[in-house]
Protein backbone atom coordinates (compact mmCIF):
# COMPACT_ATOMS: atom_id res chain seq x y z
CA UNK A 1 0.00 0.00 0.00
CA UNK A 2 1.35 3.42 -0.98
CA UNK A 3 0.69 6.14 1.60
CA UNK A 4 -0.23 9.64 0.48
CA UNK A 5 -0.04 12.97 2.28
CA UNK A 6 -2.61 15.41 0.92
CA UNK A 7 -1.69 19.07 1.32
CA UNK A 8 -4.73 21.31 1.60
CA UNK A 9 -8.34 20.88 2.66
CA UNK A 10 -10.18 23.02 0.14
CA UNK A 11 -12.36 22.24 -2.86
CA UNK A 12 -9.71 20.67 -5.08
CA UNK A 13 -8.24 18.73 -2.15
CA UNK A 14 -11.66 17.15 -1.62
CA UNK A 15 -11.81 16.29 -5.32
CA UNK A 16 -8.42 14.59 -5.03
CA UNK A 17 -9.42 12.82 -1.82
CA UNK A 18 -12.43 11.25 -3.52
CA UNK A 19 -10.34 10.34 -6.56
CA UNK A 20 -7.62 8.65 -4.52
CA UNK A 21 -10.27 6.40 -2.94
CA UNK A 22 -10.72 4.79 -6.38
CA UNK A 23 -7.01 4.05 -6.90
CA UNK A 24 -6.32 0.50 -5.80
CA UNK A 25 -3.17 0.26 -3.69
CA UNK A 26 -3.17 3.93 -2.66
CA UNK A 27 -4.33 5.44 0.61
CA UNK A 28 -4.46 9.06 1.77
CA UNK A 29 -3.33 8.53 5.36
CA UNK A 30 -2.66 12.10 6.49
CA UNK A 31 -3.32 15.69 5.44
CA UNK A 32 -1.79 19.11 6.03
CA UNK A 33 -3.81 22.30 6.56
CA UNK A 34 -3.06 25.47 8.52
CA UNK A 35 -6.61 26.86 8.62
CA UNK A 36 -8.20 25.38 11.81
CA UNK A 37 -11.79 25.56 10.58
CA UNK A 38 -11.04 23.87 7.26
CA UNK A 39 -8.84 21.29 8.97
CA UNK A 40 -11.58 20.43 11.46
CA UNK A 41 -14.22 19.98 8.75
CA UNK A 42 -11.91 17.87 6.58
CA UNK A 43 -10.88 15.64 9.48
CA UNK A 44 -14.48 15.13 10.57
CA UNK A 45 -15.41 14.12 7.04
CA UNK A 46 -12.51 11.80 6.28
CA UNK A 47 -11.15 10.75 9.68
CA UNK A 48 -7.46 10.88 8.83
CA UNK A 49 -4.52 12.34 10.74
CA UNK A 50 -3.92 16.08 10.49
CA UNK A 51 -0.82 18.27 10.74
CA UNK A 52 -0.45 22.03 10.53
CA UNK A 53 3.29 21.72 9.82
CA UNK A 54 4.58 19.85 6.78
CA UNK A 55 8.03 19.40 8.32
CA UNK A 56 6.44 17.66 11.31
CA UNK A 57 4.29 15.54 9.02
CA UNK A 58 7.27 14.41 6.97
CA UNK A 59 9.28 13.69 10.12
CA UNK A 60 6.55 11.67 11.87
CA UNK A 61 4.59 9.98 9.07
CA UNK A 62 5.76 7.32 6.63
CA UNK A 63 4.38 8.47 3.27
CA UNK A 64 5.44 7.75 -0.31
CA UNK A 65 3.60 10.51 -2.19
CA UNK A 66 2.82 14.14 -1.47
CA UNK A 67 -0.20 15.56 -3.33
CA UNK A 68 -0.11 19.37 -3.28
CA UNK A 69 -3.50 21.11 -3.46
CA UNK A 70 -2.31 24.43 -2.04
CA UNK A 71 -2.50 27.98 -3.42
CA UNK A 72 -0.19 28.61 -6.37
CA UNK A 73 2.14 30.97 -4.50
CA UNK A 74 3.01 28.10 -2.13
CA UNK A 75 3.80 25.50 -4.80
CA UNK A 76 7.55 25.99 -5.02
CA UNK A 77 8.11 25.93 -1.25
CA UNK A 78 6.13 22.74 -0.67
CA UNK A 79 7.39 20.90 -3.75
CA UNK A 80 10.93 21.54 -2.54
CA UNK A 81 10.13 20.30 0.97
CA UNK A 82 8.49 17.13 -0.32
CA UNK A 83 11.19 16.34 -2.88
CA UNK A 84 14.01 16.96 -0.40
CA UNK A 85 12.29 14.43 1.87
CA UNK A 86 12.44 11.88 -0.96
CA UNK A 87 8.70 11.86 -1.73
CA UNK A 88 7.13 11.62 -5.16
CA UNK A 89 5.23 14.83 -5.89
CA UNK A 90 1.94 15.59 -7.58
CA UNK A 91 1.19 19.32 -7.76
CA UNK A 92 -1.96 21.04 -8.94
CA UNK A 93 -1.66 23.51 -11.82
CA UNK A 94 -0.32 26.07 -12.49
CA UNK A 95 3.12 24.70 -11.71
CA UNK A 96 4.19 28.09 -10.33
CA UNK A 97 3.86 31.84 -10.78
CA UNK A 98 7.26 32.29 -12.49
CA UNK A 99 9.46 30.36 -14.89
CA UNK A 100 12.36 30.51 -12.43
CA UNK A 101 10.25 28.86 -9.73
CA UNK A 102 9.11 26.17 -12.17
CA UNK A 103 12.72 25.42 -13.14
CA UNK A 104 13.79 25.19 -9.50
CA UNK A 105 10.95 22.78 -8.71
CA UNK A 106 11.89 20.57 -11.63
CA UNK A 107 15.56 20.60 -10.66
CA UNK A 108 14.97 19.68 -7.01
CA UNK A 109 12.78 16.72 -7.99
CA UNK A 110 15.37 15.54 -10.50
CA UNK A 111 18.22 15.83 -7.98
CA UNK A 112 16.27 13.80 -5.42
CA UNK A 113 15.25 11.14 -7.91
CA UNK A 114 11.51 11.54 -7.31
CA UNK A 115 8.73 11.67 -9.85
CA UNK A 116 7.05 15.03 -10.38
CA UNK A 117 3.73 15.55 -12.17
CA UNK A 118 1.56 18.65 -12.59
CA UNK A 119 -2.24 18.40 -12.64
CA UNK A 120 -3.09 19.55 -16.17
CA UNK A 121 -6.29 17.56 -16.05
CA UNK A 122 -7.46 18.22 -19.63
CA UNK A 123 -4.89 15.66 -20.76
CA UNK A 124 -7.13 13.13 -18.97
CA UNK A 125 -10.57 14.68 -19.58
CA UNK A 126 -12.49 12.35 -21.90
CA UNK A 127 -13.67 14.84 -24.52
CA UNK A 128 -10.26 16.49 -24.77
CA UNK A 129 -8.48 13.14 -24.96
CA UNK A 130 -10.90 11.89 -27.63
CA UNK A 131 -10.40 15.02 -29.72
CA UNK A 132 -6.63 14.50 -29.54
CA UNK A 133 -7.10 10.90 -30.71
CA UNK A 134 -9.39 11.93 -33.58
CA UNK A 135 -6.88 14.55 -34.70
CA UNK A 136 -4.07 11.99 -34.67
CA UNK A 137 -6.23 9.66 -36.75
CA UNK A 138 -6.71 12.40 -39.34
CA UNK A 139 -10.45 12.87 -38.75
CA UNK A 140 -10.34 16.49 -39.97
CA UNK A 141 -7.04 16.49 -41.84
CA UNK A 142 -4.31 19.02 -41.15
CA UNK A 143 -5.23 21.35 -38.29
CA UNK A 144 -5.61 24.98 -39.35
CA UNK A 145 -7.08 26.70 -36.30
CA UNK A 146 -8.21 25.97 -32.75
CA UNK A 147 -10.64 27.87 -30.55
CA UNK A 148 -10.75 26.99 -26.87
CA UNK A 149 -12.69 28.71 -24.08
CA UNK A 150 -13.27 28.47 -20.32
CA UNK A 151 -15.62 30.86 -18.50
CA UNK A 152 -17.05 31.05 -15.00
CA UNK A 153 -18.24 33.40 -12.30
CA UNK A 154 -15.64 34.65 -9.82
CA UNK A 155 -14.44 31.88 -7.45
CA UNK A 156 -15.68 32.20 -3.89
CA UNK A 157 -14.05 29.14 -2.32
CA UNK A 158 -10.50 30.39 -1.59
CA UNK A 159 -9.39 31.35 1.92
CA UNK A 160 -9.13 35.15 2.22
CA UNK A 161 -9.96 35.24 -1.53
CA UNK A 162 -6.30 34.56 -2.39
CA UNK A 163 -7.28 33.40 -5.88
CA UNK A 164 -8.64 36.87 -6.73
CA UNK A 165 -5.31 38.52 -5.80
CA UNK A 166 -3.03 38.56 -8.87
CA UNK A 167 0.20 38.51 -6.85
CA UNK A 168 -0.89 35.21 -5.29
CA UNK A 169 -2.72 33.44 -8.14
CA UNK A 170 -1.75 35.25 -11.32
CA UNK A 171 -5.43 36.01 -11.88
CA UNK A 172 -7.69 34.16 -14.28
CA UNK A 173 -5.24 34.97 -17.08
CA UNK A 174 -2.91 32.47 -15.44
CA UNK A 175 -4.90 30.20 -13.12
CA UNK A 176 -7.93 29.41 -15.31
CA UNK A 177 -6.59 30.23 -18.77
CA UNK A 178 -3.64 27.89 -18.35
CA UNK A 179 -5.85 24.81 -18.79
CA UNK A 180 -6.53 25.68 -22.41
CA UNK A 181 -3.02 27.00 -23.01
CA UNK A 182 -1.73 23.55 -22.11
CA UNK A 183 -4.36 21.77 -24.19
CA UNK A 184 -3.72 23.83 -27.31
CA UNK A 185 0.03 23.23 -26.88
CA UNK A 186 -0.73 19.49 -26.67
CA UNK A 187 -2.53 19.70 -30.00
CA UNK A 188 -0.32 22.15 -31.89
CA UNK A 189 3.15 21.94 -30.35
CA UNK A 190 5.37 24.93 -29.67
CA UNK A 191 3.86 28.43 -29.63
CA UNK A 192 5.76 31.03 -31.67
CA UNK A 193 3.94 34.37 -31.38
CA UNK A 194 1.35 35.63 -28.89
CA UNK A 195 -0.96 38.62 -28.76
CA UNK A 196 -3.73 39.22 -26.24
CA UNK A 197 -6.42 41.58 -24.99
CA UNK A 198 -7.78 41.52 -21.48
CA UNK A 199 -10.28 42.94 -19.02
CA UNK A 200 -9.33 43.76 -15.43
CA UNK A 201 -11.40 43.26 -12.32
CA UNK A 202 -12.05 46.05 -9.83
CA UNK A 203 -9.06 44.66 -7.89
CA UNK A 204 -6.82 45.19 -10.91
CA UNK A 205 -6.48 41.51 -11.75
CA UNK A 206 -6.45 40.44 -15.40
CA UNK A 207 -9.48 38.16 -15.07
CA UNK A 208 -10.82 37.89 -18.63
CA UNK A 209 -8.43 37.40 -21.52
CA UNK A 210 -8.45 36.72 -25.25
CA UNK A 211 -5.18 35.16 -26.43
CA UNK A 212 -4.18 34.73 -30.08
CA UNK A 213 -1.31 32.35 -30.79
CA UNK A 214 0.62 31.35 -33.89
CA UNK A 215 2.39 28.00 -33.74
CA UNK A 216 5.58 26.87 -35.43
CA UNK A 217 3.76 24.87 -38.11
CA UNK A 218 1.57 27.87 -39.06
CA UNK A 219 -1.62 26.83 -37.25
CA UNK A 220 -3.33 29.50 -35.15
CA UNK A 221 -5.27 29.39 -31.90
CA UNK A 222 -7.75 31.69 -30.19
CA UNK A 223 -8.06 31.04 -26.45
CA UNK A 224 -10.56 32.79 -24.19
CA UNK A 225 -10.67 32.48 -20.44
CA UNK A 226 -12.06 34.33 -17.48
CA UNK A 227 -14.00 34.29 -14.25
CA UNK A 228 -15.85 37.59 -14.54
CA UNK A 229 -19.19 36.16 -15.65
CA UNK A 230 -22.23 37.32 -13.69
CA UNK A 231 -25.28 35.96 -11.92
CA UNK A 232 -25.98 32.26 -12.39
CA UNK A 233 -23.79 31.93 -15.48
CA UNK A 234 -22.75 28.25 -15.56
CA UNK A 235 -19.17 27.03 -15.79
CA UNK A 236 -18.66 26.76 -19.55
CA UNK A 237 -15.81 25.33 -21.59
CA UNK A 238 -15.19 23.78 -24.97
CA UNK A 239 -13.38 23.87 -28.29
CA UNK A 240 -13.77 24.20 -32.05
CA UNK A 241 -11.00 22.72 -34.14
CA UNK A 242 -10.84 23.53 -37.86
CA UNK A 243 -8.99 21.21 -40.22
CA UNK A 244 -8.56 21.03 -43.96
CA UNK A 245 -11.25 18.33 -44.15
CA UNK A 246 -13.58 18.99 -41.25
CA UNK A 247 -14.42 20.52 -37.88
CA UNK A 248 -14.59 19.13 -34.33
CA UNK A 249 -16.80 20.96 -31.85
CA UNK A 250 -17.64 20.39 -28.18
CA UNK A 251 -19.25 22.57 -25.52
CA UNK A 252 -19.75 21.72 -21.87
CA UNK A 253 -21.87 23.58 -19.33
CA UNK A 254 -21.94 22.62 -15.65
CA UNK A 255 -22.96 24.23 -12.39
CA UNK A 256 -21.25 27.21 -10.85
CA UNK A 257 -18.07 25.14 -10.50
CA UNK A 258 -17.20 21.74 -12.02
CA UNK A 259 -19.40 19.64 -9.76
CA UNK A 260 -21.49 18.37 -12.69
CA UNK A 261 -18.51 17.20 -14.74
CA UNK A 262 -19.94 13.69 -15.06
CA UNK A 263 -22.66 14.69 -17.51
CA UNK A 264 -22.17 13.69 -21.16
CA UNK A 265 -22.16 16.14 -24.06
CA UNK A 266 -21.15 14.59 -27.39
CA UNK A 267 -18.36 15.81 -29.62
CA UNK A 268 -19.69 16.85 -33.03
CA UNK A 269 -17.74 16.04 -36.20
CA UNK A 270 -18.52 17.90 -39.42
CA UNK A 271 -17.00 16.90 -42.79
CA UNK A 272 -17.77 18.01 -46.32
CA UNK A 273 -20.13 15.63 -48.09
CA UNK A 274 -21.01 13.75 -44.91
CA UNK A 275 -23.75 14.08 -42.34
CA UNK A 276 -23.08 15.48 -38.89
CA UNK A 277 -21.61 12.79 -36.63
CA UNK A 278 -21.98 12.73 -32.83
CA UNK A 279 -19.30 11.04 -30.76
CA UNK A 280 -20.10 10.23 -27.13
CA UNK A 281 -17.29 9.82 -24.64
CA UNK A 282 -17.35 7.87 -21.38
CA UNK A 283 -17.80 9.99 -18.26
CA UNK A 284 -14.81 8.75 -16.22
CA UNK A 285 -13.65 11.17 -13.54
CA UNK A 286 -10.63 12.91 -15.11
CA UNK A 287 -9.12 13.65 -11.69
CA UNK A 288 -9.19 9.96 -10.88
CA UNK A 289 -7.67 9.19 -14.28
CA UNK A 290 -4.74 11.57 -13.77
CA UNK A 291 -3.99 10.35 -10.25
CA UNK A 292 -4.28 6.72 -11.38
CA UNK A 293 -1.80 7.50 -14.17
CA UNK A 294 0.63 9.14 -11.73
CA UNK A 295 0.31 6.21 -9.32
CA UNK A 296 0.90 3.66 -12.11
CA UNK A 297 4.03 5.52 -13.25
CA UNK A 298 5.40 5.31 -9.70
CA UNK A 299 4.40 1.69 -9.10
CA UNK A 300 5.65 0.45 -12.48
CA UNK A 301 8.70 2.70 -12.71
CA UNK A 302 7.51 4.28 -15.96
CA UNK A 303 8.43 7.80 -17.08
CA UNK A 304 5.71 10.43 -16.79
CA UNK A 305 4.68 11.60 -20.27
CA UNK A 306 1.49 13.55 -19.54
CA UNK A 307 1.50 16.43 -17.08
CA UNK A 308 5.28 16.68 -17.12
CA UNK A 309 6.94 19.73 -15.55
CA UNK A 310 8.24 20.61 -19.03
CA UNK A 311 4.69 20.68 -20.43
CA UNK A 312 3.48 22.64 -17.42
CA UNK A 313 6.29 25.16 -17.85
CA UNK A 314 5.48 25.64 -21.54
CA UNK A 315 1.84 26.33 -20.63
CA UNK A 316 3.06 28.82 -18.02
CA UNK A 317 5.29 30.53 -20.60
CA UNK A 318 2.31 30.91 -22.94
CA UNK A 319 0.02 32.26 -20.22
CA UNK A 320 2.67 34.70 -19.00
CA UNK A 321 3.37 35.81 -22.57
CA UNK A 322 -0.35 36.45 -23.06
CA UNK A 323 -0.43 38.55 -19.91
CA UNK A 324 2.61 40.52 -21.07
CA UNK A 325 1.13 41.04 -24.53
CA UNK A 326 -2.15 42.26 -23.06
CA UNK A 327 -0.36 44.73 -20.81
CA UNK A 328 2.09 45.99 -23.44
CA UNK A 329 -0.06 45.93 -26.56
CA UNK A 330 2.69 44.23 -28.59
CA UNK A 331 3.23 40.76 -30.02
CA UNK A 332 5.37 38.57 -27.76
CA UNK A 333 7.65 36.11 -29.51
CA UNK A 334 8.57 32.87 -27.76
Amino acid sequence: MYKIALLGAGFIASVHMEAWKKVDGAEVSVFFETNPEKARAFQEKYGIAHYDSLSNLLRNENVDIVDICLPTFLHREYVEMAANAGKHVFCEKPIALTIDDAATMQDVCRRNGVKFMVGHVLRFWGEYVKAKELLQEGAIGKILAVEAFRLSVSPTWSVDSWILKPDLSGGAALDLHIHDCDYVNWILGSPKEVFAWGVRSVAGSLDHIFTEVRYEDGAVASIQGGWMMKGDFPFTCGYRILGEQGVLEWTFRAGVNIEERGQINPIILYRNGEGRKTIEVSSEDPYCCELQYFFDCIKEGKPIEKGTPEQATLALKLALAARTASESGVVVRL
